[in-house]
């Protein structure tokens, strides 16, 4: 019964993520998420969901705080769907919630920067 319990309690991160906009805080900076075009998070390899507020939060975080990654979720906010890792890239738009300017987008979109071009760009001095 324990089992089944602690089973429930996992969260499976092949899922996207849940975010509750302008309620839930930003792990790296605090602000509100409001933006869904910007939303980011990272479930830990214990099941703990961590939510962005702008890409650039979580590549901080991810430099400062070195977490066990499980998988990262960045918010396609023109489509309306979650990307993993793996099929995202980031617009260099100019404008994001902590002036970031990276924009979560399909991979493969023209003029877009990689996941490691955006991480080098957002935690640059």
């Amino acid at each position: 019964m324990m089992f089944a319990f602690l089973l429930a309690c996992t969260r499976d991160p092949s899922a996207p993520p849940t975010v509750n906009y302008d309620l839930d805080a930003c792990t790296d900076c605090g602000m509100l998420v409001s933006d869904p075009a910007y939303a980011a998070a990272l479930v830990t390899k214990d099941g703990k969901t961590l939510v962005f507020d702008d890409p650039g939060c979580l590549f901080h975080y991810m430099v400062t705080q070195a977490p066990a990654v499980s998988a990262m979720w960045f918010h396609d906010a023109a489509d309306d769907r979650w990307l993993r890792e793996d099929a995202v890239a980031f617009d260099p738009t100019g404008h994001s919630p902590m002036g970031s300017g990276l924009r979560p987008v399909l991979a493969g979109t023209p003029g877009a920067l990689t996941v490691g071009e955006a991480s080098s760009k957002a935690v640059s001095p």
